[in-house]
């Protein structure tokens, strides 16, 4: 099988990159095994640099042989399954922050309609909502206790839990 010997231009334009790209992927290894050369000047084997080019190069989304987006959700879907350590080219990048730009003003919007609140906010008033509940809870057996030791009348012993129950939930009603 003849070799076909091209030179680093030729191959950078067959890979829609420049020469000094060619230069980085054999300098680093990529292709370097591609590299011949033939009285004093270096050439590449087509076929070989190929070879190595395909199996040694990873994909990276401002490659020419990536179809680009056309709609803003085809945009986002490729933004968004994007490695987080992956540098996208200029437009992706400026798409993800414009993408996270807007999402921020959405949240920010949301807030200020009260339509969105903070997780430490709704934390801090759960809390405070729980500690109410057992503080009330906990009040009901120190103020039963002495009406109900003496009382052996099951009705009246179940009215009047049933009674300070009612009473102990409608107070809660009224807390905000």
């Amino acid at each position: 099988m003849e070799q076909k010997l091209v030179r680093f231009s030729d191959f950078a334009r067959e890979l829609k990159c420049t020469p000094a790209a060619v230069s980085l992927m054999i300098k680093d290894g990529r292709i370097a095994d591609a590299v011949v050369e033939v009285k004093g000047r270096r050439f590449l084997d087509l076929d070989k640099a190929r070879y190595l080019y395909l199996n040694n190069t990873r994909p990276h989304p401002n490659n020419n042989h990536v179809e680009q987006p056309k709609t803003p959700n085809e945009l986002r879907k490729t933004v968004n399954e994007l490695p987080e350590d992956d540098i996208p080219d200029l437009n992706v990048s400026r798409a993800r922050a414009e993408h996270y730009k807007a999402e921020l003003a959405k949240l920010q919007l949301l807030e200020a309609r009260k339509g969105v609140v903070a997780a430490d906010d709704v934390k801090k008033e759960a809390f405070e909502t729980a500690r109410v509940i057992r503080e009330a809870l906990m009040n009901l057996a120190d103020r039963l206790s002495h009406q109900l030791a003496g009382e052996e009348d099951t009705r009246l012993i179940h009215k009047m839990l049933t009674d300070e129950h009612r009473q102990a939930l409608e107070e809660l009603s009224k807390y905000e």
